[in-house]
């Protein structure tokens, strides 16, 4: 494709509204996209106007390149805010605006035309397995299904086109100072970067169940918060414990509690109390180990105490993932952006997480990078991406994915 091409095909995608849902309109664009250049394309439904997209070339029985993005964006925040408008794609001054810009249809759309144009490359005898999924902003619901019938089962590598990069040098070195990017030690050479890891995350809801009463007599009833901030106490210890391993790459393990309800009326015990935990993981301290011993916390605090009704909702459970930094895959991934762009890139460590987590839960062998052209304005109003990123992405992953087959 030529530039006007490439431009036209994120623009095209950026039009289509699917805040959280409505990604069929994303799948069907990039079905009738790759059934123009004679590439196969099965369609996986989610729910109603929602749908995975699975394309792929294949030209032998060797490895197959897996390449992800997700077809959803989150909300608009405030319609009136956006200058030009959420979903009305604009150039200007060499960055392209509009919602899902950064995160992600120009990691989606980068990745979709490197998967056409290595497949007219006649040159090119690889196997890659594109994967559009939905849902990602709300839970990795769509990588959640592919995962579990078996799409990532015989992929060797994936590359997920997820915002991996700050629009300045000077913001990446902050994100690097502020821990929100982890390099361990290293100094960045520009402000491009890859992401051979990221964070997992646990997320919990802990619900006490306790006695109404009238506040005038509260020995008669159980009162639910008091039972509650007791285990609040109690998890804070386990807590303290839990973030002295650290991680070369991802730094240590971080919980924070982000929702706390309970009662209805100042003149009533409460019967009922909550807290929402989300607790974002490392490889050295695996989720199932943790969400055993927040298990085992709660049925000890039950035992012990004959009025404690406490239980344990997990919300979702999603993997860390790291592939070696000084492995030959990430190397690889180094090669390609020095052969680009002519610097020398980080591979670092980031807090958020991608559809990676589902796929590396089915595929425990499967190397991974996290590299796209947006930056830190993902879900902020005027969300925007550099037009030279998105191009230059489109380069890096096709000789990314020559390197790996040479």
């Amino acid at each position: 494709m030529d530039k006007a091409q490439r431009l036209s095909v994120l623009d095209d995608l950026i039009k289509l509204e699917t805040v959280n849902d409505r990604e069929e309109i994303v799948a069907n664009y990039l079905k009738d996209l790759f059934e123009k250049h004679g590439i196969n394309v099965e369609l996986n439904k989610y729910a109603d106007n929602r749908y995975n997209l699975i394309a792929t070339i294949k030209n032998n029985d060797g490895p197959i390149l897996g390449f992800t993005g997700h077809e959803d964006v989150v909300a608009t925040v405030d319609d009136s805010k956006w200058n030009y408008g959420p979903f009305n794609p604009k150039h200007i001054d060499g960055k392209i605006f509009g919602r899902g810009s950064s995160d992600m249809k120009s990691g989606l759309a980068g990745l979709a035309i490197a998967l056409i144009e290595l497949n007219d490359d006649p040159n090119f005898n690889g196997n890659i397995k594109f994967i559009a999924t939905v849902g990602e902003e709300v839970g990795e619901i769509g990588s959640e299904k592919l995962a579990k019938e078996g799409y990532a089962d015989d992929l060797s590598a994936l590359v997920v086109g997820e915002p991996s990069n700050s629009s300045s040098r000077l913001i990446m070195e902050q994100l690097i100072d502020n821990g929100l990017v982890e390099t361990n030690g290293a100094k960045p050479e520009t402000r491009i970067a890859a992401f051979c890891a990221h964070k997992g995350s646990v997320t919990y809801k802990v619900v006490s169940h306790g006695k109404a009463a009238h506040s005038s007599m509260p020995e008669v009833g159980i009162n639910a918060l008091d039972n509650l901030i007791a285990y609040y106490n109690k998890q804070a210890e386990y807590f303290n414990n839990l973030v002295v391993t650290e991680d070369d790459v991802l730094g240590t393990t971080k919980p924070s509690v982000t929702v706390m309800n309970a009662g209805k009326q100042e003149n009533t015990i409460p019967d009922y109390a909550e807290m929402t935990v989300k607790i974002r993981t490392i490889p050295e301290y695996g989720n199932d180990k943790i969400i055993a011993e927040l298990k085992d916390m709660i049925d000890k605090m039950n035992q012990e105490n004959p009025r404690m009704n406490l239980e344990f909702q997990l919300k979702s459970s999603n993997w860390p993932v790291k592939t070696d930094i000084n492995s030959d895959f990430i190397q690889l991934v180094r090669d390609s952006y020095k052969d680009v762009l002519g610097v020398n890139i980080l591979t670092v460590g980031a807090p958020g997480g991608t559809d990676a987590s589902k796929f590396v839960q089915a595929n425990h062998d499967l190397d991974v990078v996290v590299a796209g052209p947006g930056n830190e304005s993902a879900h902020q109003i005027n969300e925007f991406v550099f037009e030279d990123d998105y191009l230059q992405y489109i380069d890096i992953y096709k000789t990314l994915a020559k390197k790996y087959f040479a």
